[in-house]
């Protein structure tokens, strides 16, 4: 079985741990716990004939600034809140780190947290995406609105990138 490492970054208290917790346990807390540096999950599934094994690194909000959790990733996952457009501006300093340390990796953006409202125009963040040359989403790591389709979409990204045969 093929291992495809891919990220989720984004600024703290954007929902990344729970978009994760959401995607592989069906489950979400309103507890905020701050991840520390590097989280790692992991979650195999089934994918147009492919037996494949994400390894999710979710890396902290507070100091996204660490080459190493970025180097050999196959895809990533911005994060932001559509409740917070500060958090939406700052994708711009995570795609530079992208660049930086996974040129050729894919991105596909998102906003988290749809079911609360969006507190900005919705258009900002598919401009952002469309600039970036990513793909974008709006999704709820507490209902799980769009959270499977999310996580599908980035390992076909990354299968893509890691060059394994889609039929």
């Amino acid at each position: 079985m093929r291992t495809l490492k891919v990220i989720v970054g984004g600024e703290g208290n954007v929902g990344k741990t729970s978009l994760i917790r959401q995607y592989a346990k069906a489950k979400f807390s309103e507890a905020r716990n701050i991840t520390l540096g590097i989280d790692i999950t992991t979650q195999e599934f089934h994918l147009d004939g492919e037996d494949v094994k994400l390894a999710i690194w979710d890396i902290e909000g507070q100091a996204g600034n660490r080459p190493n959790f970025f180097l050999g990733a196959q895809a990533a996952m911005l994060v932001y809140d559509v409740t917070a457009e500060y958090s939406l501006q700052a994708l711009t300093e995570w795609y530079q780190r992208c660049l930086r340390y996974c040129p050729s990796a894919p991105i596909i953006v998102v906003g988290n947290k749809v079911d609360l409202g969006l507190s900005f125009p919705p258009d900002w963040g598919r401009i952002f995406a469309r600039y970036i040359a990513a793909q974008h989403g709006f999704l709820s790591a507490k209902t799980g609105e769009n959270v499977g389709r999310g996580f599908e979409l980035l390992a076909r990204e990354a299968m893509k990138h890691a060059g394994v045969s889609l039929n």
